[in-house]
């Protein structure tokens, strides 16, 4: 039988064997001992290259000139903004848990779509760090129409997300409702002078708001922050309307002036912190009634409020995709937050409203296998002598099919003696599609949402194509009314998602389809941007 086999076979098997280790090499990653060479404690940051890389960097799908002409309208982002969000600087040590919390800011940028930082050795005791970011496309000119419950809104916006390549934002909309136009006008800027302290102005005007709010904040950008701090101002105008079974039963007039400054400090290790808050705010209300529109109306409040607060978390991460977006890696936050504050009214300045105020809330996302997640959310606010609010939210994701995601929302919330008689609205508008808008009201609020999306390997251009299918349930008690689960109202239906995969923060758009169950009416039509409801 050996003298069968023809020898020139023989030589290939180390061939093969050598071929078997490289692919393996290849697909696995430098061996164990070169990575701890590299990443080895004492390691110094020789340099920071920053590789920028354009919306389109690899043309290769026609027509050719779209992709080019897009690339060459584009402001590719500064390489200094890309260096001021790193957490590290060249001469520091290398450190791998700040690499990596750098990559996951980067991704957060609305700009950026792809982030990846690599290390390599340099001579001696350093190495070098190249971070590689692809843009997406920053400036929007977009339509509005949204439809659903009966109400049309539309209207434009102008959207820059990376103004001239230095990453301030700049946000101008017209929306047309039914009751009148209202224009919104917003400025953000996340590196102010090139520091660390962001600052954000917005102006809203309309049939029943003027407002105007701007802030400065210097917060915990990195693990090892310590400190963190800011002040905002506000002033409003806004004409607050109650709603039942989707009519106007009462409005009023609210002016509010505000003003708020807090401190914060940090504790513990990176990722397992405990967190000192202290603030100030003021605010001062006046309430006016319009005649034979208003039945009733809050008091005025002047306020003076001190509080402190306690927050722990114990937090991890992990990389995804295909849960709330097409093609963008998504940074799931792991872990616990709790939080606990207690504030005090009439101090330091000892007029207008004297009361205790108590908030606490506590939050997980688990992650128990491969592809499945869940995410339980608790909260309480009370005011002791009205408002005592309480919440919960249950979400749950399952990757097992391959190219689908099965998503479960679970909201609840209970509002004791409200200031207002309806505090909560449900309808086609806020995630019960295929009734009318405003529909339900009261002060105890259900909802539950059902969806299977899909996201097939479709792609026309830069927009891949998927679709859902969902069942709703949901309704709002009044106050003195039991909690009755027979009550729920049911809808069913089916969605086209579109995945813009080179918008800013990767934007998805939703058309669905739902019909009301037991109503025999028929089917509604909601259009809007984002999923319904997201993970994180």
């Amino acid at each position: 039988m050996f003298a069968e086999i023809k020898p020139h076979f023989l030589p290939r098997w180390p061939e093969t064997i050598v071929k078997v280790v490289a692919l393996t090499a290849f697909l696995v990653g430098p061996p164990r001992s070169v990575w701890a060479q590299v990443t080895a404690p004492g390691k110094i940051i020789a340099s920071i290259r920053v590789v920028r890389e354009d919306v389109f960097p690899k043309i290769d799908r026609k027509p050719e000139f779209l992709y080019r002409w897009a690339n060459e309208l584009h402001i590719v982002t500064k390489e200094q903004v890309i260096k001021s969000d790193l957490l590290f600087e060249e001469g520091d040590p290398f450190d791998l848990e700040l690499v990596r919390e750098s990559e996951r800011r980067l991704r957060r940028l609305p700009y950026i779509g792809q982030a990846e930082i690599t290390v390599a050795p340099a001579t001696g005791d350093s190495v070098d760090v190249t971070v590689t970011t692809r843009d997406q496309w920053t400036t929007l000119v977009s339509s509005i129409f949204t439809r659903g419950g009966g109400r049309t809104v539309f209207g434009g916006a102008l959207e820059e997300f990376n103004l001239l390549g230095h990453g301030k934002q700049v946000f101008l909309e017209g929306r047309h409702e039914p009751e009148g136009t209202t224009w919104t006008l917003r400025y953000d800027d996340p590196q102010l002078f090139g520091s660390r302290w962001t600052n954000r102005e917005a102006f809203v005007t309309g049939p029943f708001i003027k407002s105007a709010f701007a802030t400065i904040v210097r917060p915990f950008f990195s693990p090892d922050t310590k400190w963190a701090g800011g002040a905002s101002v506000s002033a409003s105008d806004v004409t607050v309307r109650e709603f039942d079974r989707g009519l106007e039963i009462n409005r009023f007039v609210s002016e509010s002036r505000g003003v708020q400054l807090f401190v914060n400090r940090a504790f513990g290790e990176r990722y397992r912190k405990r967190r000192l808050r202290l603030a100030y705010s003021f605010q001062d209300r006046d309430i006016s009634d319009l005649g034979d529109l208003t039945n009733s109306t809050p008091s005025d409040e002047l306020i003076h409020r001190l509080s402190a607060g306690l927050s722990l978390e114990d937090l991890a991460f992990v990389e995804e995709t295909q849960l709330d977006k097409f093609v963008r890696v998504e940074d799931i936050t792991l872990g616990s937050r709790s939080s606990l504050a207690v504030g005090r009214t009439g101090l330091p300045v000892p007029e207008g409203v004297r009361r205790f105020e108590l908030s606490a809330s506590h939050s997980r996302v688990l992650h128990p296998s491969p592809g499945q997640y869940l995410s339980v959310g608790i909260g309480f606010q009370t005011l002791f002598e009205r408002d005592t609010i309480t919440s919960l939210r249950l979400r749950y994701y399952n990757k097992s099919l391959p190219r689908q995601t099965v998503a479960f929302n679970v909201e609840f919330a209970y509002n004791d003696n409200p200031e207002v008689a309806t505090p909560f609205i449900l309808g086609g508008d806020t995630g019960l599609r295929g009734y009318p808008a405003r529909e339900f009201s009261g002060n105890k609020k259900f909802l539950l949402n059902l969806e299977n999306r899909f996201f097939p390997p479709i792609n026309i251009l830069t927009v891949a194509f998927g679709g859902v299918l969902f069942l709703d349930a949901g309704t709002v008690w009044k106050e003195g009314e039991a909690i009755d689960f027979s009550e729920l109202n049911f809808s069913a239906g089916f969605g086209l998602r579109l995945g813009y995969t080179k918008s800013p923060d990767a934007r998805v758009g939703r058309i669905d389809f739902a019909l009301p169950l037991g109503r025999g009416s028929g089917f509604g039509v909601f259009v809007g941007v984002g999923q319904q409801f997201s993970l994180n």
